[in-house]
């Protein structure tokens, strides 16, 4: 893997479809964005991906009103708060409702809903452009970490990270 600007891996295109067909699979929520009137509209939803084609299932609503025919940005992402490693795939697209007849021949491969009342409308989005990060703390690899580019001066005003500081039962005690 590369190193982007941030020292953020670079996922390649295969593991970024493979890591969206994972978090398909397992029920995952993703994110949606919408351009909106005033800012961008983003919104959670439950996902499957079928033939290398994501599908999100909505209710009537602005989401759905406004995303047939329009160019998207889809976005999943898993981090491990202990261990600070994670990864984050964006896909952009065209969405496209999908016809009943379309969806019924998807069967079981229609994205579980996760809500009481799921929406019916399925639509399709065909990726045009995809891209991942990932993101971890193990520099053995040859990798540099990003703190090593800034400068002594910087580095040395820094606070003590959390790691730096001793847990409660190391604190020393004033006698």
């Amino acid at each position: 893997m590369s190193l982007d600007r941030h020292g953020s891996d670079v996922i390649d295109e295969d593991e970024c479809r493979t890591l969206l067909r994972l978090a398909g699979a397992s029920g995952r929520v993703g994110r949606l964005a919408i351009n909106g009137e005033a800012a961008p509209f983003v919104i959670p939803v439950n996902f499957s991906v079928y033939d290398e084609t994501i599908l999100v299932r909505l209710r009537p609503g602005f989401a759905a009103h406004h995303l047939d025919g329009t160019t998207v940005t889809f976005e999943i992402d898993h981090v491990e708060p202990y261990s600070k490693e994670g990864w984050s795939v964006e896909v952009e697209g065209l969405a496209r409702l999908m016809t009943y007849e379309e969806v019924a021949r998807l069967g079981r491969n229609i994205p579980r809903p996760i809500v009481m009342n799921p929406g019916m409308r399925v639509f399709s989005i065909q990726p045009e452009r995809i891209s991942g990060r990932s993101i971890r703390h193990d520099y053995e690899g040859g990798s540099r970490p990003p703190s090593a580019s800034w400068p002594n001066r910087l580095r040395e005003s820094q606070p003590p990270s959390v790691t730096d500081t001793p847990m409660n039962d190391e604190i020393p005690r004033h006698q």
